[in-house]
C-alpha cells in the first residue's frame, strides 16, 4: 500500500495485489486506509528489534 497526498492536498491511496491493483480516490477508503495503516506502524518493531528477533529464531535453528 502506498498513501499519496497531491500538492493541492488530495489524497490517494494504492493497494497492489497478485491478481488486480487498485488507486483509491474516495475520502472514505482513503482514511480507512491511513487508519490501518498507522495501526499496522505502532505495532511494527524497530529496526534494531527486529534484527534482534531474526538472530534469536536463525539461533533456534
Amino acid at each position: 500500500m502506498v498513501l499519496l497526498e497531491s500538492p493541492d492536498h488530495e489524497r490517494y491511496a494504492y493497494e497492489e495485489g497478485q491478481v488486480s491493483s487498485v488507486l483509491h480516490t474516495d475520502s472514505e477508503a482513503v482514511s480507512t486506509l491511513t487508519q490501518r495503516f498507522g495501526m499496522i506502524r505502532m505495532q511494527a518493531l524497530s529496526t534494531g528489534e527486529s534484527a534482534r528477533l531474526i538472530r534469536e529464531v536463525a539461533d533456534q535453528w
